[in-house]
């Protein structure tokens, strides 16, 4: 029996798609990547204000401004954490076999996903709240370091959101292809009298 190595190379969307999802495995895999990534970025720019005496955006404003800006932030915060129950609830009801299999081969990882996001939400919600406090007539008190790190917080876990939407979506999608096309019927829908 004559036997040859066939080597089939997978399509070229295919192939750029496998390096990122192996790239983005340990932000996806460890959400405490997140944390870091907050605090480098704030850690540079409070290193850019101390340093060159420039970009501190909000010691300029007003008091008010500052308060209106704090208590924005934190109800963005909860508009995020809104979103995070809706991709949840979707996930849950969701019970196609893509859906089931991937349930069962990353429920533990979507699960800590989840779970980071609304944790870190709350966290950089009640980081407002403290920075709504520390703010002084006079002077920002650091109160506007606060408000940075919340920020950069719901910046980081809604990236992490919206990944995790994909996910979602991308899995229902494929339900959606991979069902047979089902021939469609036509009603009749006699007259009430």
């Amino acid at each position: 029996m004559n036997r040859r190595k066939v080597s089939i190379r997978p399509s070229i969307g295919s192939s750029i798609r496998e390096r990122l999802t192996s790239a983005l495995s340990p932000w996806t895999d460890h959400p405490v990547f997140d944390f870091l990534i907050v605090l480098l970025a704030v850690g540079a720019h409070l290193f850019i204000v101390k340093y060159w005496h420039s970009g501190d955006f909000l010691a300029w404003t007003t008091q008010d401004s500052r308060k209106d800006l704090y208590v924005g932030g934190s109800a963005l915060m909860g508009l995020i954490a809104g979103f995070a129950g809706t991709a949840i609830a979707q996930y849950g009801s969701s019970s196609g076999p893509i859906v089931i299999a991937l349930r069962s081969a990353h429920g533990k990882k979507i699960r800590k996903n989840w779970l980071n996001i609304a944790g870190w939400l709350l966290v950089g919600a009640l980081v407002c709240l403290a920075a709504l406090v520390a703010d002084r007539p006079d002077s920002p008190n650091g109160s506007q370091w606060l408000f940075e790190f919340a920020m950069a917080i719901a910046i980081t876990k809604f990236a992490r959101l919206l990944f995790l939407f994909s996910l979602i979506l991308s899995s229902a999608d494929a339900e959606v292809e991979e069902a047979p096309a089902k021939k469609t019927a036509r009603l009749t829908i006699p007259d009430a009298q």
